[in-house]
């Protein structure tokens, strides 16, 4: 699948200072933004969803005289986690997509999976993954087409639908990347709990919202799904 990469930073303040600023972004949509309780958990256990899924988002930056080479020993490897997600090693991990981006970096490939127990899933996957041969040679596999790669652990937000690949694979994906200041995430979550509904105009265009576990927090991320760039600016205009 074809991904565009943005990234933003968005100023909202730190925690209740924002929240009477009649002229922030979010009261122009929304109105007089009401006071939000002082926060007495983290925004974890008030945001995500409640199945306690836990999403590794994987960067790959390639050669780019090795993109072939590269897909076709990542699909070994995605096809042998396929194998083992609930039989063999039993994973319990899941490919929720495999994307290159189009707009933003070139030759780079975003990848997302879903441990299906969170933390606990995570810790078994790397115990099964690092005492398995198999498992070691198909990763070694990747590295030498790779310049350099990262990933970060993130959380689903408990508003946004639950994440499925669109049956034909011609759609783009766009994923919106936000940096927060540290307080925020609860107002953030509490706006865009409304705002997805405005934004989403035909329905099917959520594809997944996370914010981030390990690696850099108050970090955000949306995905969005459309059958084309004119479609695209159309669900712009409407919004």
């Amino acid at each position: 699948m074809k991904l565009i990469n943005l990234s933003f930073k968005r100023s909202l303040g730190t925690s209740l200072a924002n929240y009477q600023d009649k002229s922030s972004f979010f009261s122009s949509i929304f109105g007089p933004a009401k006071p939000i309780e002082t926060q007495s958990s983290s925004h974890s256990q008030k945001l995500s969803a409640k199945d306690e899924s836990m999403i590794e988002l994987q960067t790959h930056n390639v050669k780019p005289d090795s993109l072939d080479k590269y897909m076709e020993a990542h699909k070994r490897l995605c096809e042998f986690i396929k194998a083992n997600e609930n039989e063999g090693l039993n994973l319990h991990c899941t490919c929720y997509g495999n994307f290159t981006v189009f707009v933003g970096d070139q030759d780079q490939f975003v990848h997302l999976w879903k441990f299906r127990d969170g933390y606990s899933t995570l810790d078994n996957e790397k115990r099964a993954m690092e005492s398995n041969s198999e498992y070691k040679a198909l990763k070694k596999d990747l590295l030498p087409f790779l310049t350099n790669r990262h990933n970060k652990y993130l959380m689903k937000f408990s508003y946004w639908p639950e994440p499925y690949m669109r049956s034909e694979n011609k759609h783009i994906y766009e994923l919106r990347d936000y940096h927060l200041k540290p307080g925020t995430m609860v107002e953030w979550g509490n706006y865009w709990a409304k705002a997805i509904r405005m934004r989403d105009y035909k329905d099917t265009e959520a594809f997944i919202g996370m914010f981030s576990q390990i690696g850099e927090l108050y970090n955000v991320k949306h995905i969005w799904t459309y059958d084309s760039l004119q479609d695209r600016q159309k669900a712009r205009d409407v919004v």
